[in-house]
Parts: structure tokens; C-alpha cells; sequence
């Protein structure tokens, strides 16, 4: 009978935790319409995206390649060949891949590509490693129920208050300092799921928080590195929150410094003709005080 009960219990608290993290009603994204979800743009309800960087870098004739690399990710493929008929073909697939890396932080499954080739009118490319269908739809679950908390806690806050909430909470976490080019800390699964990533996994994270609490701002990357610009007061200012996940100590003098400065030398970043213009006279931790 003792047994019995024991086994009921666990039953019971292996239920519960299903329930808390998986499978309770949640409010998502409002961005995320029934309109969006038939568009090839959704991914899941996490974040909605217009596919910035894919509509300023590929022409419309270019957009097929850009979308299976989507397809071949939700589809958990480790391996796939896009035709490709053009002479400058691999150029064409490095701008999908980096405008999908910046269009798409919800894509928790674009880990990194290990190798790519360009053969026969063929593009040829192999995915780093993929979560799986199931694994990426209970993590974007668990992600939905982190940022339905996140909004309660700043929905009376203003948007130096947001700014500084999304700081805070990013710098709250480890950096990974098991640093790959590509692989599993790479994406904002590893930030909201296991507590610790690198820049690629915090810009990213950063980006679905902003959007989710009424926030403008854009992933940006050097290639190399992975920020923020964030938008306050009708202009764009740089939001790099690997320099608080670094330090982590409010107290540190350098905490603070990722509101408005990078660790990139490349500080527009890739495609930087393509975004808005940013201050770099004035920083938000001046305009803070922090």
C-alpha cells in the first residue's frame, strides 16, 4: 500500500510539472494572429516576424532559397538540396542564412549549418543539429509560459523600466563559456531552458522578450557576435545584454556598458545598410543612470 502511494505521488508531481511547463492554457504573442499563422513567415507563437532582412537582401526570384532553409529546419531534416540555377548562388545562400538567423529568433531549432556545397546547379547544406519536431514544440511551450510571466511583471512599466527589465533578465543568466560557432547554445532554447548561452542565444532571447512586451528592436550580427538595437524614444540605441550575462554583478562598474556599446569591432553589423539608424554619440546607460 506504502509503494502504492508513492508511486500516486510521483504520478502526481510528474503531472503537475507537464501541466505548469507544457500543457496550461496560454496567453501567446499578440502579434501572432490566425492571419500570420497561415503565412510562411510562422514558425510557432513566440514571435512574429515581417522577414525584414529576406525582403531587403533576395529579390523575390531569391526568396525560395531562403524559405527552404526554413522548411528543412521544421522539418528536421539533417540534410538538404535547394536547385539553384544562378551564377551567384552561394552568395545567395549566405544572405538567407544570416537574414534567417536575424529575422527569426523564434526558429529554435537553427542551431548552425556544419557544411554547405554548391554542385550540379545544387545547393547542398548539412544542419549542425536539429531538437526535433516534438522537443522544439514543447520548448517553444515552455518559452510561451516564460514570457506570459515576463508581461504580467512589466505590463505597468514603462519602456526605460522594460529596457532595464530585459537587461536584467538577460544578465541574470550564465554565460556558456563552452563557446562553439555553432551548436545547441547558439539558439534562445538553450536561454530560456537551461539557464545559460552565448551572444547568439541572448540577442535572440532579447529579441522575442522585446517583442512580446511592446518594445521595437532588431537582432543584429558581425558575424561573430550577436546584439540588440533597441528602440527608445523614437530612436535606435545599442543593446548588447552579453556584457550583463558576463559580469552578472549589478555592482561591477562594466555590468551596465552593454546599453550602448558592443564587444563587436564590426558595430553595424551585417547588412547594417538595411537597418535604422543608431545613436552612438549617446548611450542608454548615460540616459539611464546606471
Amino acid at each position: 500500500m506504502k509503494a502504492k502511494r508513492i508511486v500516486i505521488y510521483f504520478l502526481l508531481v510528474i503531472i503537475m510539472v507537464a501541466y505548469n511547463f507544457y500543457l496550461r492554457p496560454i496567453k501567446g504573442n499578440n502579434l501572432v494572429n490566425s492571419e500570420y499563422k497561415q503565412s510562411k513567415a510562422y514558425i510557432n507563437d513566440l514571435y512574429m516576424s515581417d522577414e525584414h532582412f529576406k525582403h531587403s537582401v533576395l529579390a523575390p526570384d531569391e526568396y525560395y532559397i531562403y524559405d527552404e532553409i526554413i522548411k528543412g529546419t521544421k522539418d528536421d531534416l539533417s540534410s538538404v538540396k535547394i536547385f539553384c540555377d544562378k551564377d551567384n548562388c552561394i552568395d545567395l545562400f549566405q544572405k538567407a542564412y544570416y537574414a534567417i538567423y536575424l529575422d527569426h529568433p523564434e526558429l529554435i531549432s537553427f542551431l548552425g549549418i556544419r557544411t554547405y556545397s554548391y554542385e550540379n546547379n545544387y545547393l547542398s547544406y548539412y544542419n549542425y543539429e536539429n531538437h526535433g519536431k516534438l522537443k522544439s514544440y514543447l520548448g517553444a511551450r515552455r518559452i510561451a509560459r516564460e514570457m506570459e510571466i515576463v508581461r504580467k511583471e512589466t505590463k505597468d512599466m514603462d519602456e526605460k523600466e522594460k529596457i532595464l527589465y530585459v537587461y536584467n533578465y538577460v544578465g541574470s543568466h550564465n554565460y556558456d563559456r563552452l563557446f562553439m560557432i555553432t551548436g545547441p547554445n547558439q539558439s534562445a532554447y538553450s536561454f530560456f531552458t537551461k539557464g545559460s548561452s552565448v551572444c547568439a542565444g541572448f540577442a535572440k532571447a532579447a529579441q522575442i522578450t522585446f517583442q512580446n512586451i511592446g518594445i521595437n528592436s532588431y537582432v543584429v550580427t558581425s558575424g561573430t557576435h550577436m546584439w540588440n538595437y533597441v528602440e527608445y524614444q523614437g530612436k535606435y540605441y545599442i543593446f548588447d545584454a552579453t556584457m550583463g550575462a558576463s559580469y552578472r554583478d549589478k555592482s561591477s562598474t562594466y555590468y551596465y556598458d552593454g546599453l550602448g556599446e558592443t564587444t563587436s569591432e564590426e558595430v553595424t553589423g551585417v547588412f547594417s545598410e538595411y537597418y535604422p539608424q543608431i545613436e552612438v554619440n549617446t548611450k542608454l546607460k548615460d540616459l539611464f543612470d546606471v
